[in-house]
């Protein structure tokens, strides 16, 4: 029917027609609507931020949290390319991926095996697990990514991987320690397992570094991954000069993460990198340092510094126990040449009383026969010959018995710089007679606890023997003065000569008894072990420093008073009230 010729009822009926879809269609849309609020009310409190994505690889929707997650605003996100939200160098890739999971829908997670970044709006990067899921939207395929920051959660896991490293480095560390290899080999196998764990941002660059007490340097006692311009330049460090010298003598850890001024040792072909400088340290005591080289603008982490102290503990013990068995080594050998001279002092002692008497019968006679034998005949001469024999054993035999003596000795305080004084004018005449001037250096000392006569007898022997070092002249130093010896106080004799030195050989020998260096006549080798044995009742030691036309240095060292009592009770010695 045509509408002209419609009646007003029908055109009524059509308007109301009209009306009636127009308020259903109404009622869908906000049906429509209040479907969508609550959906996009539940997608609003899932857990997780949600992100739609079309096969055109753009926003169609995102959640609350994911507005929370990544900085951007619902608004912000629709109708933005999924580019806006991942990191620029795998955009390629990522879109690939996406290619080929819409090729392909189905529930999975995304990127199995692979570690996954996402970018917020101020353009910080961060870890992230996503889970895909399809769905079909008006007959299209829409994407939905579940994603999930797991910062933190990768945070604790590299947290406990790292404590399993290091407990199990430490532990290794510590068996090592309880090996019977070198202490070198020992330090540079834990030194490897430090550098190879996981998470501390390391280099495969350390050293493993000793103190020697003598230097007072830092010496290179292991090292991995140093190039030899590196070992070169850095196999000693002065205690105070660079970051490992500064550490070492502060006993405290030194970080950087840049080459700087901290760097005073440089070396060809240096590289950006940093340090953790770690002190070896005992009882307060610096033993040595760990040095292991860090990547460039790495952070110091308190977990790592925890870490390195743990394992410098070790090595403190590790440095401890060796020096532990090299003085029960040393003692032990000690304590077999004690013996031995103890053998000998007491068969020497034997056979000198055994031979005394008929030695003084034999010089008694020739005596008698020299002095009725005429001079220059040949029975004269035979009986000065042997006048002159008996002379040498006699003073051989008197050396024996000094030796051997066991007596107890009578203890009296006195100033050792006047007994040392008294001795040098005793030998004055000598001295001048062989051109050799005396220079002294005595410094205000307290007084030593001494058996007088022995000491005099010790000093003889260490200045005889300089004196024959310098049968053309030369100069003879004494210094007296207070010094500490592993921490304990001593009264230092210096005797100093500027003969020709002594062999190493020679020098490690000189204190046995019997040994002489001495090719002239009247070298019986008993002088400096007589020495040495009486320094020892004393409670103090007596050592030489030498080098082959350098001359030599004879140290002589007696205990202050806390060790004067320990000494004279040890070996039975009757002490006297002070001169």
């Amino acid at each position: 029917m045509k509408r002209a010729e419609m009646t007003r009822e029908q055109l009524q009926e059509e308007l109301d027609e009209m009306r009636r879809k127009m308020a259903e269609v109404e009622k869908c849309r906000k049906d429509f609507l209040a479907v969508q609020e609550k959906y996009h009310g539940l997608l609003d409190v899932s857990p997780d931020p949600m992100i739609f994505v079309t096969s055109d690889y753009e926003i169609v929707f995102a959640n609350a949290q994911a507005e929370e997650l990544f900085g951007y605003k619902q608004e912000e996100l629709v109708c933005q390319s999924l580019n806006t939200l991942i990191p620029g160098r795998y955009h390629r890739m990522h879109r690939s991926f996406v290619e080929g999971f819409f090729a392909n829908p189905r529930r999975r997670p995304m990127g199995v095996g692979l570690k996954l970044y996402a970018l917020r709006k101020t353009g910080e990067e961060f870890r992230v697990d996503i889970s895909l899921s399809p769905i079909r939207l008006n007959g299209e395929v829409v994407v939905v990514a579940a994603v999930r920051d797991i910062t933190e959660r990768i945070r604790q896991q590299e947290v406990v991987e790292k404590n399993y490293y290091f407990q199990r480095v430490l532990d290794s560390i510590l068996k090592i320690s309880l090996e019977t290899a070198p202490l070198n080999q020992k330090l540079s196998r834990a030194l490897e397992l430090i550098l190879s764990v996981p998470h501390l941002a390391l280099e495969m660059k350390g050293a493993v570094y000793l103190i020697s007490r003598e230097s007072k340097e830092l010496i290179l006692a292991a090292n991995s991954g140093m190039s030899e311009a590196q070992i070169a330049a850095c196999s000693r460090v002065p205690l105070g000069k660079c970051l490992c010298g500064k550490a070492a003598q502060k006993c405290e850890i030194l970080f950087t993460d840049c080459p700087g001024e901290g760097h005073e040792i440089q070396f060809e072909s240096a590289f950006p990198h940093g340090h953790y400088c770690v002190p070896i340290v005992s009882g307060g005591r610096p033993l040595g340092l760990i040095n292991v080289y860090l990547r460039e603008g790495h952070k110091r982490d308190p977990d790592e510094d925890a870490f390195l102290t743990s394992v410098s503990d070790a090595f403190a013990g590790m440095i401890a126990r060796d020096e532990t068995e090299r003085e029960k080594e040393r003692l032990q050998a000690d304590l077999v040449q004690t013996e031995k001279l103890a053998a000998l002092g007491r068969i020497t002692a034997n056979v000198a009383h055994s031979i005394r008497n008929p030695l003084t019968s034999v010089g008694g006679f020739a005596r008698r026969l020299q002095k009725k034998l005429a001079r220059g005949s040949a029975e004269g001469e035979y009986a000065d010959f042997i006048v002159e024999e008996v002379a040498a054993l006699e003073k051989i035999l008197s050396s024996v018995l000094s030796y051997s003596r066991t007596s107890p000795a009578r203890m009296e305080e006195h100033d050792i710089r006047d007994v040392t004084g008294f001795v040098l004018s005793m030998y004055g005449d000598a001295l001048k007679e062989h051109s050799i001037a005396v220079a002294r250096d005595y410094k205000e000392v307290p007084r030593v606890l001494m058996d007088r006569q022995r000491v005099q007898e010790a000093l003889e022997n260490v200045i005889i023997n300089a004196i024959d070092a310098m049968p053309s002249g030369g100069k003879l130093t004494v210094e007296i003065s207070e010094i500490a010896v592993k921490e304990k106080p001593y009264i230092a004799v210096k005797i100093k000569d500027t003969g020709p030195g002594i062999e190493k050989e020679a020098a490690d020998r000189i204190f046995e008894p019997f040994f002489s260096t001495k090719t002239n006549r009247g070298g019986y080798g008993l002088g400096l072990s007589i020495s040495r044995k009486i320094i020892e009742e004393h409670g103090g030691f007596i050592s030489v420093e030498s080098k082959p036309g350098e001359g030599s240095v004879f140290y002589l060292y007696f205990p202050e008073k806390h060790g004067r009592e320990e000494a004279a009770s040890s070996l039975g010695i009757v002490s006297a009230p002070p001169a």
